[in-house]
């Protein structure tokens, strides 16, 4: 089984069903809810998914989209070594520092996101979720 570290764009792209993007981000989400994929989600990405999803679709349909989000992945373990190394990292966003050392942190195999060209001196491979389901062999997914 795959392990992939999902960024909070691709989170937001399937809970909010925001288009271009909405098609390849729900075949990640499937393959995880077909247990094809491990997917781990930092305590930052759920925060900041919940906040923007209250405000487009209210607090309770917000809550269960995070609760059903939750059900199919798993929370990484971060706190002040990923803080620490995103202080001090070359990446010019501090956000996607914490994000990308959640993911090295925690084993991760891919790091999924749309926001590849912050992500560009990266020891792990990095793809959007176009990228991840056709090289990964998961086209049946879309759909």
């Amino acid at each position: 089984m795959d392990k992939v570290f999902v960024d909070t764009n691709i989170i937001l792209d399937w809970l909010g069903k925001r288009e271009p993007f909405y098609q390849y981000a729900k075949a990640l989400f499937s393959l995880a809810e077909e247990r094809k994929a491990e997917v781990l989600i930092s305590t930052m990405s759920f925060i900041t998914t919940e906040y923007i999803l209250r405000k487009q679709l209210g607090k309770e349909r917000a809550k269960r989209a995070i609760a059903g989000l939750r059900t199919i992945s798993s929370v990484c373990d971060c706190g002040s070594s990923e803080i620490d190394l995103s202080l001090v990292s070359e990446m010019d966003d501090f956000e996607d520092a914490f994000q990308y050392y959640n993911a090295i942190n925690n084993g991760e195999t891919v790091l999924i996101t749309r926001n590849l060209k912050d992500f560009v001196q990266s020891r792990i491979p990095i793809m959007d979720p176009e990228a991840y389901i056709k090289n990964y062999g998961h086209e049946q997914n879309v759909g």
